[in-house]
């Protein structure tokens, strides 16, 4: 996988250098043709240098091509990916509102509060007063068993990173009231 990473960084710098290379050789060439300017090369035709530029260039946007078509696919398929983990979350999150039995109400107000809305923005969204807000918030903590928003917000992100190693664990575990430079 690393090399294959190298390897589309080098087609691509590589591609740039010819694209440079043979916008350099005709800005020079319609240059010496606009002022009338004879800058033959005696050692090669011009028209072979024409050639081999323009053949440069086609390989060039090939490559780029190529790379544009990887990316596409790739930002599909990350696309594709986020939409499944997003709606395996939300099925996640409304599992646990059917466990806790929330009215539809509290629902609404449950996943506002995990997207991280304040009561004012709530109550507006909702067209009800901050007060109702509050006291609904307050039923869902109770029925989750949560002391408040970041509680119910860390319960679902614990869930989503169920399983995944976040922090590298130790291999020392250090002796209790040691410091972590004892180690």
């Amino acid at each position: 996988m690393k090399n294959k990473k190298a390897f589309e960084v080098r087609s691509l710098v590589v591609s740039f250098v010819v694209i440079a290379i043979s916008e350099i050789f005709f800005l020079l060439d319609v240059s010496a043709d606009i002022f009338h300017i004879d800058i033959a090369a005696p050692w090669i035709d011009h028209n072979v240098l024409e050639f081999v530029s323009t053949v440069a260039l086609a390989f060039a946007l090939l490559v780029i091509g190529w790379q544009i078509r990887r990316l596409l696919r790739e930002h599909r398929e990350a696309r594709a990916s986020i939409q499944v983990a997003s709606g395996e979350l939300l099925a996640v999150i409304y599992a646990k509102f059917d466990a806790w039995e929330l009215t539809p109400s509290e629902r609404e107000i449950a996943l506002l509060l995990i997207k991280g809305l304040s009561v004012r923005e709530i109550s507006e969204i909702r067209d009800t007063r901050p007060g109702t807000v509050k006291s609904q918030s307050s039923a869902v903590y109770q029925k989750a068993g949560v002391k408040g928003r970041n509680e119910l917000a860390a319960y679902f992100v614990e869930d989503l990173l169920a399983g995944e190693n976040i922090l590298p664990m130790p291999t020392v575990f250090p002796k209790p009231g040691s410091h972590p430079g004892d180690l």
